[in-house]
């Protein structure tokens, strides 16, 4: 089974301070047959700098370059093009550009669970770890 794994997972996985750590590492990563994202990967790289944390950055790119149990998907135009099409549906929700990529890429790979704290993925349909009073 595949599963999708999103910026808000991959982040409290490294972060201890994230409000979601503790729970993200019940779901360990790196993932057996996980699957993300480039625009996940730039955009999880992006908020590690942004914070303070270049350092955890550059050791987040490297490790998920070695990861071997999981696979990074790059949006081609087709794949893209279906993700701006859900923003005009989810957008509303306050889902963004690359959530929507997200939702597009799982949909083509058939992926029904999502390894984020994001809730616009259980509001699109999908499985997340979200705990019910989360939702």
């Amino acid at each position: 089974m595949s599963v999708f794994l999103d910026t808000s997972y991959l982040y409290a996985c490294i972060t201890v301070r994230d409000q979601w750590h503790r729970l993200a590492l019940a779901a360990p990563w790196p993932v057996p047959g996980g699957v993300t994202s480039s625009l996940i990967v730039n955009e999880t790289v992006t908020l590690l700098q942004t914070r303070g944390f270049f350092s955890r950055s550059l050791e987040f790119l490297q490790s998920i370059r070695d990861d071997t149990k999981s696979r990074s998907s790059y949006a081609d135009t087709e794949l893209q093009q279906k993700g701006w099409n859900l923003l005009w549906s989810n957008g509303g929700s306050g889902a963004n550009a690359v959530d929507c990529t997200s939702f597009a890429l799982m949909k083509q790979r058939r992926i029904r669970l999502a390894y984020t704290f994001d809730k616009h993925f259980h509001q699109a349909g999908f499985q997340t770890l979200l705990p019910d009073s989360s939702l």
